[in-house]
């Protein structure tokens, strides 16, 4: 009897006891989606942004009109040219060149072989070649002959100028001059004046003859050269 009232109490027992799942309609266990959401975290008190330094507060300066832009004065002075750019006045020992053409020039004898053609230079600028034109009529059946710049002699003569000269006069002796007053003087300026002021020499002098410039080879220019090498390929 004792027995039994055990074992209903047991039984009892576990009845009364809550239910560890709950079991859905069949006895399967509901999936973890089907289950009821967790409810959301509470919201946490914002966190208050620092405050800005008293240093980042400060404006960043900014340049000043002379240091934003050069004043005109310095932008005038960066752009003018020194003073050895350019050449403002001809030299006493300096000759045209466009004014050299043309020029005679004589043998050792004093005779007139021919006249200066061209003049060539290398690209430094210096004078390297005379060319002159040798013999013919107007230019009718002459030849071009090339000789070193330097072979070339370059002669001036002055020129005669009165100095003093006497003023007109209806007094005084016949010659027009009063009393005490001299007769005028006739001098010779300086060839190199002479040079300068016309640009170029009065002659050249070269130590051949004609006959020997006429015997000498003829000059050719690039030109020339290149014009019949591309005339004889031609077929």
């Amino acid at each position: 009897m004792l027995k039994r009232l055990a074992y209903v109490g047991l039984i009892a027992a576990a009845l009364a006891a809550p239910p560890v799942m709950a079991q859905t309609t069949g006895g399967q266990t509901p999936s973890p989606d089907k289950m009821a959401p967790a409810a959301p975290p509470a919201p946490s008190a914002a966190t208050p942004a620092p405050a800005p330094d008293a240093a980042d507060n400060k404006a960043t300066p900014t340049p000043s009109a002379s240091m934003a832009k050069p004043s005109a004065d310095t932008t005038a002075s960066a752009a003018k040219p020194s003073s050895d750019t350019f050449v403002t006045q001809q030299e006493m020992d300096q000759w045209r060149g466009s004014k050299l053409v043309g020029v005679s020039v004589y043998g050792p004898d004093q005779k007139k072989v021919g006249s200066i053609k061209d003049v060539l230079m290398d690209h430094d600028g210096n004078a390297k070649v005379i060319v002159i034109s040798v013999g013919g009529f107007l230019g009718i059946g002459s030849k071009d002959v090339g000789v070193p710049f330097k072979s070339m002699q370059w002669r001036t003569e002055g020129r005669a100028a009165a100095t003093n000269p006497p003023p007109a006069s209806t007094t005084g002796s016949g010659n027009g001059m009063s009393a005490g007053q001299s007769a005028a003087t006739e001098t010779k300026t300086d060839p190199k004046a002479v040079e300068a002021s016309q640009g170029y020499p009065d002659m050249g002098v070269i130590a051949m003859t004609q006959e020997q410039l006429k015997a000498a080879p003829e000059f050719h220019y690039a030109s020339d050269t290149s014009s019949s090498t591309n005339s004889a390929t031609k077929p």
